[in-house]
């Protein structure tokens, strides 16, 4: 199993527009599911957690508008547009929402909120989650060199906050 993800720290006092982040957010990760696939010689498809069919059509026309484009040849490796489903319908979800509620979710909180947040949410034991598991999220990463050397994938944060990258979530 491999990881890619999108972490965003969210400022307080200031809009966040969740549609559009979401919106880039599964972009990107077809982006580099994409590259996964073109690496392996393969074909796929993303199965996303269902929010509710607004924001999924959304979601599934902004990658068809990239996929069909006359300019370019995105998604190529993918067969469908990203198809949306129930946790408790689909194994690859659960899974999916194991790892983001036990240990992404919150070694996040603690590592990027602590100090600026105090909540249910931001959870000092955690801290030891991050300890106990941060070397093996981070091995689990799938990662890649675009065509200018920059390192894509894996665990990407945005954190206008703390001004932090990922490198925080493995410590």
């Amino acid at each position: 199993m491999q990881l890619v993800t999108r972490i965003w720290v969210k400022e307080m006092r200031v809009s966040f527009k969740e549609t559009s982040v979401y919106t880039s957010s599964i972009q990107a990760i077809c982006g580099y599911f994409e590259q996964f696939l073109s690496e392996h010689d393969d074909f796929g498809f993303c199965i996303a957690d269902s929010r509710n069919k607004s924001k999924n059509v959304s979601v599934s026309h902004s990658i068809f508008t990239q996929k069909f484009q006359t300019s370019t040849s995105n998604y190529s490796k993918m067969l469908e547009l990203p198809t949306f489903g129930h946790s408790d319908n689909h194994a690859g979800l659960q899974m999916c929402d194991l790892i983001c509620s036990a240990l992404l979710f919150p070694i996040a909180c603690e590592a990027y909120c602590s100090g600026y947040v105090s909540n249910v949410h931001v959870q000092p034991n955690a801290k030891e989650l991050r300890t106990k598991f941060g070397t093996r999220l981070k091995t689990m990463q799938y990662r890649f060199q675009d065509a200018e050397g920059h390192y894509k994938g894996g665990v990407v944060v945005s954190d206008p906050v703390g001004k932090q990258n990922a490198t925080l979530m493995f410590n």
